[in-house]
């Protein structure tokens, strides 16, 4: 647990003598800081135990149980007949910990996962804030960065990268304030590494960092070659997982494909209610700057660019934004507020450990109760899918073929999640088709495609009954099962 997090009050206790109604004057509250986090907390852990619903962990699952059975990817891909590059396994630390808990506790036990991964993220963001400001402030931050980055406190790896993000940033503001390097940064870049692509995202949030104390000239030779070593070190540990050297080019991958056809690395849409918080935590900061009329230094002026370039990158990115946000909207309370913040205590750093393990704890048994089945996949369809004969082709909506992966290993799904192993032609012919498109019967004659899971009353599932002669053999969870003549 991170030494900051506590539950203590952060502000000095009131002069003997003084009535409960100037103790809070004073913003001395007994109970208040525990009171918060418990609700926070309770909000947290209420978010994590809701029925798996993300479209991805069902293709992650199918990954960890392919390489704990000591499978590797290559060329022809194993189960995608129309991939053009070999699928890299960025996330397989988290794949392989998922499929080994899905064996031992089934659903409830990835919805357990979800739930101590936002857990994870709360406490890293309070931690990240409570550097500069009160135990009360950090914990309000934090969950307010919490609902910023709602579109990430889902089942995937993407949780696990926004806890280290969260840590990272932290880490390097805490660096910004005693020069002292954090060497532990590299080893935790290993495990980052591991497990989601942003490890590339904390390496630049050091390089910003290191940056903006140049430009404040706080830093001479020694110190900068010192700090220096941090990004050049993880970078070169990230080359030292399983996967090797190549991990190093596999984001440039990942993004050739995914930001041209993925809806989530589009740019942020004005009306993205996340991406409303999140700028205006960035806006409040701005706002805080000029009323007190200070200059900010450069450092904490890069966090702030960084973030807001993030938070308008893409919808996925708006998590990134949030969790950079934190610590500087933290800061700038406190100094509105002009209050001095104490160090936590070994006992509010124990109580809120004790906490977040009893919330863990309670959160088996709600999982248990609310996870058992899965939401927005046709679960229904399941008997009319093993009856299809395996090695057969299916047109399958882009959402539901990691699914399919997972539940009818035989298929062969046209599309699937790893959208980096496609060409960009085969996909934008996949888009054409499932939009109905011109050209959309040579796909599916070229593909083989006998059998289609599709959205009901979407155009390419009109056009296969209708123009087609295709029939239907079930419908369930708003998707239609089809099969060709």
């Amino acid at each position: 647990m991170p030494a900051d997090v506590s539950l203590d009050p952060s502000t000095p206790a009131a002069p003997t003598g003084t009535t409960p109604n100037a103790a809070r004057t004073l913003g001395v509250w007994p109970g208040l800081a525990t009171t918060l986090a418990i609700i926070v907390v309770s909000i947290s852990v209420i978010l994590g135990v809701r029925p798996v619903s993300d479209p991805s962990p069902w293709l992650h699952l199918k990954v960890g149980a392919f390489l704990i059975n000591g499978s590797r990817f290559g060329l022809p891909d194993p189960w995608a007949p129309f991939a053009t590059r070999t699928y890299i396994p960025t996330e397989w630390l988290p794949a392989i910990i998922g499929q080994e808990t899905y064996q031992a506790f089934g659903l409830p036990g990835i919805a357990w996962l979800r739930c101590a991964g936002i857990l994870g993220l709360l406490s890293a963001l309070v931690w990240s804030a409570r550097r500069s400001t009160d135990t009360v402030t950090a914990v309000l931050v934090a969950f307010v960065a919490l609902v910023g980055a709602y579109n990430g406190l889902t089942e995937r790896p993407q949780l696990v990268g926004l806890v280290f993000l969260a840590i990272a940033v932290g880490a390097w503001w805490r660096t910004a304030l005693d020069l002292l390097p954090r060497w532990w940064l590299v080893p935790m870049t290993w495990l980052w590494a591991s497990s989601h692509g942003l490890w590339i995202v904390g390496i630049a949030v050091g390089g910003v960092c290191i940056a903006g104390l140049l430009l404040d000239r706080r830093l001479d030779r020694a110190a900068t070659t010192r700090l220096l070593a941090i990004p050049i070190c993880s970078l070169v540990v990230a080359g030292l997982t399983p996967l090797g050297p190549r991990l190093l080019l596999s984001p440039f991958a990942v993004g050739r494909n995914t930001s041209e056809f993925v809806g989530e690395w589009q740019s942020t849409s004005v009306h993205d209610p996340f991406a409303v918080v999140t700028l205006a935590m960035f806006g409040l900061v701005i706002l805080s700057w000029v009323r007190l009329g200070r200059r900010p230094p450069w450092w904490q002026i890069g966090f702030l660019l960084t973030g807001v370039a993030a938070t308008l990158a893409t919808t996925r990115t708006i998590a990134v934004g949030a969790v950079i946000a934190a610590p500087l909207l933290a800061q700038e309370i406190q100094l509105y507020r002009g209050r001095p913040v104490l160090r936590p205590t070994r006992r509010s750093r124990s109580a809120w450990a004790a906490l977040i393990l009893m919330a863990l704890v309670a959160a088996a048994p709600l999982s248990a109760a609310r996870a058992q089945s899965p939401t927005a996949v046709p679960m229904r369809l399941t008997p009319q899918l093993s009856a299809i004969p395996s090695g057969t082709v299916v047109l399958a909506e882009g959402d539901v073929s990691g699914w399919l992966f997972w539940s009818e290993p035989g298929v062969r799904p046209v599309l699937d999640p790893r959208i980096e192993i496609y060409s960009p032609a085969h996909i934008r012919a996949f888009v054409s088709t499932m939009a109905a498109g011109p050209g959309w019967r040579q796909f599916v004659t070229r593909t083989g495609a006998r059998y289609a899971l599709v959205l009901t009353g979407s155009p390419i599932a009109t056009a296969l009954v209708e123009r087609a002669g295709w029939s239907q053999l079930g419908k369930d969870a708003g998707y239609v099962l089809l099969r060709a003549p």
